[in-house]
């Protein structure tokens, strides 16, 4: 009997024990979980606009086809020689091709004065190619009394580089050229506006005859 009695009371020590270790496993497991920072969502990149405005000078386009990629060297200039629709001409030349920059006064006195026939080709005493935009005209090739021939591929590349650097710049680019470059920004095509319905007119009510 007394060996029976004190192996029960050596146990009871063991159950506060095992509660108490029960307890702290419950309490680490119910511990609040880490708060994670939300995502910040990324600043969008905000794309300047290209296209320049009027007027443009012949010197920022010099500058322009420069910093564009082609190697552009300038070889005279003068003030329009007299022409008060003309505030600068540039003359220079991009792989010994003659470049010429010419700055118009504005953009309705370089369309008047050109007044060019769309998908028209050169001719006589006209460049292979030229491009005009705002009020800027810019010509690449030699001139003769001849109408220009199509160029060797290495001019067609140099041009089309050209174009690549003046669109959007001068958008949108007209051209007169030999061989046509396609823009990469198309003109846009004007939406025609629908014509406001014409309002019908009320019916007059007729008029009540008196009883006599």
């Amino acid at each position: 009997m007394r060996h029976s009695n004190q192996t029960v009371w050596g146990r009871w020590p063991t159950i506060p024990f095992v509660g108490l270790f029960a307890f702290a496993l419950t309490a680490c497991g119910s511990g609040v979980p880490a708060s994670v920072e939300p995502a910040v969502a990324p600043t969008p990149v905000v794309t300047p606009d290209p296209h320049l405005r009027e007027p443009v000078t012949a010197d920022e386009m010099y500058i322009r086809i420069g910093k564009g990629g082609l190697k552009i060297n300038a070889v005279n200039a003068n003030l329009g020689q007299g022409n008060p629709d003309i505030g600068k001409v540039i003359n220079a030349d991009i792989g010994g091709w003659p470049v010429r920059i010419t700055q118009f006064k504005s953009t309705a006195v370089r369309k008047r004065i050109l007044d060019w026939t769309p998908g028209q080709p050169p001719g006589g005493d006209e460049a292979p190619y030229a491009f005009a935009g705002l009020n800027i005209l810019i010509t690449f090739g030699p001139i003769s009394a001849r109408a220009p021939t199509a160029p060797e591929p290495t001019r067609v590349q140099a041009a089309t580089a050209l174009v690549a650097i003046l669109d959007p710049l001068l958008w949108p680019l007209d051209q007169r050229s030999v061989v046509a470059i396609p823009s990469r920004t198309p003109v846009p095509v004007a939406t025609p506006v629908p014509s406001p319905s014409p309002t019908p007119k009320a019916t007059p009510k007729p008029a009540k005859s008196k009883a006599p």
